[in-house]
């Protein structure tokens, strides 16, 4: 087993979580981590616009204080339709700048929600060195929902998740718990999330820490 990620909190280092606010105005940095972290975005019809619109604000701010590059993170977002679409892999961005521009300018597919098939995508198309994916580092999956599928998600998440990926799930409806907490990494509770899309706000810090708290196994 590797050694931890490591998470550095300008100006303090304390045991891979943000523990404490910086000065008003500045952001906290995440630092000296590796990792390869893919979005899985419901882009289909059952997604509000308003509802897009905030899921996209949370991504945008999610990923605000990673540093990327290809000895850093490496970040890519695919689509949730009727068949899956790649907004953009891996290697495509390598700085802060260009990921928010990226997820500013994304727009909705709509379409039907079979995110099985994209998940089987993310395994077979992503996860790939030929889309930038590399060796030894974590792997992440971040499954942004409203909480229903229109196809199988458990037999291609599990397949992802042999991989070594560990599987965030964020849900912004009802959904069905059982089906998504067997889909999310282990144990659920730190891995699944149900909350209002006005309130993923709230979300962001837990998620941030937990990101960078995995561990290559």
């Amino acid at each position: 087993m590797s050694s931890p990620v490591t998470l550095l909190l300008v100006p303090c280092l304390l045991g891979g979580v943000l523990t404490q606010s910086p000065p008003r105005g500045l952001q906290p940095t995440l630092s000296d981590l590796e990792g390869d972290l893919l979005f899985l975005l419901d882009s289909s019809g059952s997604v509000s616009y308003y509802e897009f619109s905030r899921i996209k604000e949370f991504i945008a701010e999610l990923l605000l204080p990673f540093t990327f590059g290809p000895h850093d993170v490496q970040t890519g977002i695919v689509h949730i339709s009727t068949t899956p679409i790649l907004e953009f892999p891996f290697d495509r961005h390598f700085s802060t700048g260009a990921i928010q521009h990226a997820i500013r300018n994304i727009q909705q597919v709509m379409g039907d929600t079979n995110t099985g098939q994209t998940i089987s995508f993310a395994k077979e198309k992503l996860f790939t060195a030929e889309a930038g994916a590399r060796p030894n580092v974590p792997k992440v999956l971040v499954w942004v929902t409203d909480g229903f599928s229109k196809d199988d998600v458990a037999q291609p998440m599990q397949l992802l998740k042999d991989m070594g990926v560990t599987v965030f799930i964020v849900s912004t409806g009802r959904g069905n718990y059982l089906e998504l907490s067997a889909a999310a990494s282990q144990p659920p509770e730190k891995h699944l999330h149900f909350v209002d899309v006005d309130d993923l706000g709230l979300i962001t810090k837990e998620l941030q820490d937990s990101i960078a708290g995995i561990q290559v196994e």
